[in-house]
């Protein structure tokens, strides 16, 4: 109860502190009742004295009676003045004790009545007392199931208090491994992005020399078709066995990429047909020796392989990139 003082209380030590004050209420009731039927337990008792004092008197004004009647008899015979005078305040004395005697008959019944009526009133007040004897037994038998109910509430709160204590522990230690898995991710971001970008400056420093390497091959067929028109024009008086391919160029040296099989030929300028790689990136590509076989690698550890000429997929190799990235 001195919890419930502290802060509101719950539905059940709500419930309970009605009942409770339902009880008391009923208490009060009952001890006014019994206070009733205290005070008419007394009247009774003293209607009761009063009905056998009037009996009392009943039976003495009955003998006075008698004794006068007999006394009369007696000096009933007697003449003179005397005689007629006692005859006189003897019947009037009759006449007193009579109308004596029916007062106190009329007292009597009516005492008899109200003894009658107080003791209806105390049998049902006794009835009344059990009844509610009866709903205090009840009451308090509900109030003992009421306290059980509380300890068994008061004991299942503690363990719920130290239940949640105990996830309180888990949500602590959970939280501690994800705040410490985010500053992982967030190491793994940056590092990810360093990466890239090393990639990205990786790809373009690879573009740049293939456009330099490639800039140079085109150069380079360019003197060579420049130097194959000036020997077509020189044929006639030279004679074609002195400007043949392998006699005139012998001495130059080889030209990287290009093949010994369909000879110099200018690197292409604008896109001759499309091949879908289906990767994200392209990080390299490679022609075979013959320039049938396309080979393309990107992000995964994947080289794909497409016909040259007509840019199906041939085949696909899986292992390290490094031969074709370099």
């Amino acid at each position: 109860m001195a919890q419930s003082r502290g802060a509101a209380p719950a539905g059940w030590e709500a419930r309970i502190l009605a009942q409770l004050e339902q009880r008391e209420v009923r208490v009060a009731t009952v001890a006014k009742v019994i206070q009733s039927y205290t005070r008419l337990a007394g009247k009774v008792g003293e209607f009761a004295n009063h009905s056998r004092d009037a009996e009392a008197r009943s039976r003495e004004v009955q003998g006075e009676h008698e004794r006068l009647l007999t006394s009369y008899g007696r000096n009933g015979g007697g003449v003179g003045a005397g005689g007629g005078r006692g005859m006189s305040l003897a019947q009037q004395r009759i006449a007193d004790l009579e109308r004596d005697i029916e007062g106190l008959k009329e007292e009597r019944t009516l005492l008899y009545r109200t003894q009658g009526t107080n003791a209806q009133r105390l049998l049902d007040l006794s009835d009344k007392m059990r009844d509610t004897d009866e709903r205090l037994r009840q009451q308090e038998l509900e109030i003992m199931d009421a306290h059980e109910a509380l300890r068994r509430s008061n004991a299942k709160i503690d363990d719920l208090r130290a239940t949640l204590k105990e996830k309180d522990g888990t949500i602590q230690i959970l939280q501690d491994e994800m705040s410490a898995l985010q500053l992982e991710i967030v190491q793994i971001e940056d590092r990810g992005r360093r990466l890239q970008s090393e990639n990205d400056d990786l790809v373009k420093r690879w573009m740049q020399k293939m456009n330099a390497e490639a800039e140079k091959i085109n150069t380079v067929t360019e003197e060579l078709e420049l130097i194959k028109r000036k020997s077509a024009a020189l044929s006639p008086r030279m004679g074609p066995a002195v400007f043949e391919d392998d006699q005139f160029f012998g001495a130059q040296p080889p030209l990287t990429g290009v093949s010994a099989q369909h000879g110099a030929s200018l690197a292409p300028r604008n896109p001759v047909g499309k091949i879908d790689a289906r990767m994200e990136e392209v990080h390299s590509i490679a022609i075979s020796s013959s320039g049938e076989l396309l080979a393309v690698g990107g992000q995964s550890t994947t080289v794909k392989v497409f016909d040259a000429e007509t840019g199906e997929g041939v085949f696909s190799l899986t292992g390290c990139l490094k031969a074709v990235n370099h």
